[in-house]
């Protein structure tokens, strides 16, 4: 009995590794992720409002790939 708990409990222990290291790998995607939308915020402010709107829908289609791509 107290070697399965022991088992059980070295199982839950990499478990809890595991979704530790996913869940920091998910913040600095997040992160890069974040410093990619200011550096083209701030690339958009010296546009012509033409280009500003090319570059958006490429940006939001960007973004929603992204986002699937982090919900897999």
């Amino acid at each position: 009995m107290h070697d399965e708990f022991l088992r059980k409990q070295e199982k839950d222990k990499y478990a809890l590794e595991s979704v530790t290291q996913e869940l920091e790998r998910l913040r600095s995607d997040l992160g890069e992720f974040n410093l990619w939308i200011g550096d083209k915020k701030s690339g958009m402010c010296l546009e012509d409002w033409e280009e500003k709107g090319r570059r958006s829908e490429g940006y939001l289609l960007m973004i929603q790939y992204r986002l699937q791509h982090l919900m897999t």
